[in-house]
């Protein structure tokens, strides 16, 4: 039986301090619990039906993960990204993300590359509906498509690990002036170049890429539309 308090899932699948731990952390990326939100550790445990020690051992896993911070009187808050937070992980992401690309352009089959073309028009055609959330859908299936085809599982084990960050700053990308449309044009010139099998290119085109989706996250937090 599955118990939740917010996001916090209890199944009892897996040990209780790593459940909690993972809906935590999910809550706090995706932006469920706010910069600056008070974690009570009585509350949690209490409406979830569970003790208070995973709780207690999910805080501690998240401090060490820089995610919360522990408060002067005592208990926990989620801690408030910087812009230096930012620029951190656009940085590891640059590195990992436009090495995998280079990766993929030289063993992706031409069935994932078709695949590929069509997440592309189907953003093309929710952008059009303003359908922006399942932009956001699209635009995540297409990485997540690209860095599969690199053929390495821990590329891909350690991208994972850093793109869950990004989900704290994904609705800059609605805010900002034609932020989507640049970057469905990014990901079909990737495309024609993965096509051409030039790797350099498509790893720099992959870098260009999440330069931009850094400075218009930057440029968001300093117009005060997206709290770090």
């Amino acid at each position: 039986m599955e118990k939740t308090f917010g996001m916090v899932r209890v199944s009892k699948r897996k040990p209780l301090r790593e459940e909690v731990y993972e809906s935590l952390k999910k809550s706090i990326l995706y932006g469920k619990l706010k910069a600056g939100q008070r974690l009570v550790e009585e509350q949690i445990a209490n409406q979830v039906g569970i003790s208070r020690t995973p709780v207690r051992e999910a805080f501690y896993k998240l401090e060490r993960d820089d995610l919360v911070r522990r408060l002067p009187k005592g208990g926990f808050a989620v801690r408030e990204f910087t812009r230096e937070d930012v620029e951190e992980i656009f940085g590891i992401r640059s590195a990992l993300e436009s090495y995998a690309a280079y990766l993929a352009t030289l063993h992706i089959t031409p069935d994932k590359l078709s695949t590929l073309e069509k997440k592309v028009d189907e953003s093309e055609s929710a952008l059009k509906k303003g359908d922006h959330e399942k932009l956001i859908q699209l635009h995540t299936e297409f990485h997540d498509l690209l860095y599969k085809a690199c053929k390495s599982k821990k590329l891909i084990e350690l991208i994972n690990n850093f793109r869950d960050y990004f989900f704290r700053y994904r609705s800059a990308l609605l805010h900002a002036p034609g932020g989507f449309q640049t970057s469905i044009t990014d990901h079909r010139q990737m495309l024609k170049a993965m096509k051409e099998k030039k790797p350099r290119v498509v790893e720099k085109l992959v870098r260009d890429h999440l330069e931009r989706g850094k400075e218009i996250i930057l440029r968001e937090i300093s117009k005060g539309r997206v709290t770090p």
